[in-house]
């Protein structure tokens, strides 16, 4: 007996053992520390020197391969193995009615879609027919994603894709570039490409003999492509430059800049030369950044009558910190947010207000999921304090985007509009392509407060400081060049 107690305990710690091997395996991390790499780096560029920038760009039109490769990314870096498998599954086809494609509470659909766009099953029978039948299944809203949407699902078979995954993607299709923005189209790519204009054509002008290109991580045959092109054009050196106001280990250190040094290793294997690299400072370090923010947000105090109180509201991203406790962000965000706030009060000393105040709250994540015990300030919250104050103005500036996207336009505006009167995930916001060049507000009214969302720094009033701010990062660094160097004198502010 005591040999079989012995031989049953040795395969229990085996089986335990070799369990716990396999979850450390599976989720097991690069050697590759960019975060600290970043931070003791060696930044003079040695020969023939090139620009990378990488990072996050949302498509303009409908794109369901860029909403599969986002859910991926976003999978993989929050949720550990084999907890992933669960998240990933193909549990069937997801569907959405085309009229209510938002609702926290099950309802009797009219009329049922899939990713595609079809109403039909590929057995030609329509989906509301087999939801009559019993065939279809309500899934609740995912209480981890604050106010989130629930969908129906057809298990009947499977969809090729995660079914979450085709939720996401029937979504950004059905809201987003469908009946929530009139026209469809989506500004982020397209702001954030008239600032790269004008720091190529000053890039171009200073180091003409630099060459850059661009990718978005959501698209890596492009990605990988433009990284080989500028290498088997003889860059020695490669800077990477992310479009990220401040970087962090989810979008940049982990994601970004990681694989890009992926594809610079693919190369010098394949090549057998070495490439040196320089990750550029983030854009948010440089004041011409900040001087955009501030420009704002003057331009909106200089339309306020004396005598009224102000609250400002500088909103940051936000991240579930209780998860992402050794973020590269919160090592970073202190060099931009800090002299912003410092400069917001100096701003503010010049007016005759009776009352100001200053605060950074959390678009995404301050709430009762992630943090039940309101450690951090949500945007929502910094609003409804702001009311409850008495303030005769709550202004706010998304201070991580320069670009308009799904985020500011619709996720963020919707838990930052949490309860405010006269708001609804149906309003369709009126941005058509024609109006980009101009920063998209919104305006409330609360009991005897002012809330105003203030957009982001579009146009050629705003537009030229953010590209400043990436053009500076990029000179810090090519500015030590031995080739290449500047041959033309930079200019001030834009």
């Amino acid at each position: 007996m005591k040999k079989v107690l012995i031989t049953l305990l040795t395969i229990v710690v085996v089986i335990v053992a070799a369990g716990y091997g396999t979850v450390k395996y599976m989720n097991r991390h690069t050697d590759l520390n960019l975060s600290a790499y970043f931070q003791t780096q060696d930044m003079t560029p040695e020969g023939q020197t090139a620009v990378f920038i990488i990072g996050l760009s949302q498509t303009e039109d409908f794109d369901p391969t860029w909403w599969y490769n986002i859910f991926q990314h976003l999978a993989h870096a929050r949720i550990p193995w084999p907890a992933r498998n669960f998240a990933l599954a193909d549990r069937g086809v997801a569907l959405m009615d085309p009229d209510r494609d938002y609702s926290t509470e099950k309802f009797e659909p009219a009329s049922l879609v899939d990713r595609h766009g079809n109403s039909r099953d590929m057995d030609a029978v329509p989906y509301i027919e087999k939801f009559h039948r019993g065939e279809i299944q309500w899934v609740e809203p995912n209480e981890s994603i604050h106010l989130d949407t629930g969908y129906w699902v057809y298990p009947g078979r499977q969809d090729g894709v995660p079914t979450v995954s085709g939720k996401t993607i029937n979504y950004a299709r059905l809201w987003y570039y469908g009946r929530g923005i009139t026209g469809g189209q989506i500004p982020a790519d397209w702001q954030q490409n008239r600032i790269y204009d004008i720091v190529y054509e000053k890039l171009q002008s200073d180091y003409p003999d630099v060459p850059y290109h661009q990718a978005d991580t959501m698209d890596p045959y492009t990605w990988r492509k433009e990284i080989f092109e500028l290498l088997d054009g003889g860059a020695e050196t490669l800077v990477l430059i992310s479009p990220m106001v401040v970087y962090s280990d989810f979008e940049d250190f982990k994601n970004g800049f990681q694989h890009s040094v992926e594809y610079v290793h693919e190369w010098e294997a394949l090549n057998g030369r070495e490439i040196k690299i320089i990750i550029a400072p983030p854009m948010g370090h440089f004041r011409p950044m900040r001087d955009g923010y501030l420009l704002m947000l003057r331009d909106k105090l200089d339309t306020l009558p004396a005598g009224v109180s102000v609250k400002m509201v500088w909103s940051v991203h936000g991240m579930p910190w209780r998860v992402f406790t050794n973020e590269a962000w919160l090592d970073l965000i202190p060099g931009y947010r800090d002299p912003l706030v410092e400069e917001t009060h100096q701003l503010l000393g010049e007016y005759d207000f009776t009352e100001t105040e200053v605060v950074v709250s959390e678009d995404h994540f301050a709430d009762h999921y992630w943090d039940p015990e309101e450690k951090y300030l949500s945007t929502n919250r910094a609003y409804v304090e702001g009311v409850e104050a008495g303030y005769d103005y709550v202004l706010n500036l998304p201070i991580e985007f320069y670009n308009e996207n799904t985020d500011t336009l619709f996720y963020h505006a919707m838990v930052n509009y949490e309860n405010f009167p006269g708001y609804t995930v149906y309003d369709v916001i009126d941005y058509p392509k024609e109006y980009w060049d101009e920063p998209y507000t919104k305006h409330f009214v609360i009991d005897d407060t002012e809330i105003f969302y203030l957009g982001v720094p579009t146009g050629s009033r705003y537009r030229p400081y953010i590209a400043r701010a990436m053009y500076d990062s990029l000179d810090s660094v090519l500015s030590k060049g031995s080739t290449g160097g500047r041959v033309a004198a930079t200019g001030g502010q834009p």
